[in-house]
């Protein structure tokens, strides 16, 4: 399995050359040209990680693809698009995919703002959206994490790491961050996984690791 992360929180997971795409988004670069996609997944209806354009985009070039949105997202794209389902495995492809959670974390008075739903890759990757919903796995071998956003504190991603122990981070959700906030969030997050023995791995967009 390769992991490429692209702005902010956009993630394509790709195996035997075939792609899922999670919340694809632009902001400071583009996005390739992206085949062979079997499904994109939309983890909320936020415009950090849905927009219209760049999933009329990858579509355009992968009309067979599965589209999965969460359900408070119905209407807001003229795609075909399937609501997910919590806790149901489906094969898309070369993947086995699994959606856990429901909300996205509050921002203010205690109140979510809409739906999020997290989603786990052959029970291995783990991507929680905008939430730090439980994971219904024990110590995926990948754990993304947001380190900024309004929503969260760093104490918080440093505590969620830590309960779900995974075996390597990468960090996401990162748009907001200016280089030097990225490096002192870096290190909290960090102090974090060597506690519990994980290995943290920043990538900036365009990169990837392989898993």
């Amino acid at each position: 399995m390769k992991i490429t992360k692209f702005d902010h929180s956009c993630v394509v997971i790709e195996k035997n050359e075939r792609n899922i795409v999670i919340d694809p988004v632009e902001f400071t670069s583009t996005i390739p040209d992206i085949i062979n996609v079997d499904a994109i997944i939309i983890t909320h209806k936020h415009g950090d990680h849905f927009q219209p354009i760049v999933l009329d985009k990858i579509l355009s070039l992968n009309p067979n693809a599965r589209l999965f949105i969460a359900e408070d997202m119905v209407g807001l794209t003229f795609h075909s698009a399937e609501i997910a389902q919590i806790n149901h495995e489906i094969n898309l492809g070369e993947f086995s995919v699994k959606f856990f959670g429901k909300d996205h974390a509050p921002i203010v008075d205690n109140i979510s703002p809409c739906k999020n739903y997290g989603v786990i890759i052959d029970g291995i990757f783990v991507n929680p959206g905008d939430s730090f919903d439980i994971v219904p796995i024990n110590n995926p071998d990948v754990l993304l994490v947001a380190i900024s956003a309004p929503w969260l504190k760093v104490e918080e991603t440093m505590d969620y790491i830590k309960k779900v122990k995974p075996k390597r981070v990468i960090p996401i959700h990162d748009a907001l961050l200016s280089p030097m906030g990225h490096t002192i969030t870096d290190n909290w997050v960090i102090k974090a996984c060597a506690e519990i023995g994980a290995e943290y791995t920043y990538l900036q967009s365009g990169d990837n690791i392989s898993i």
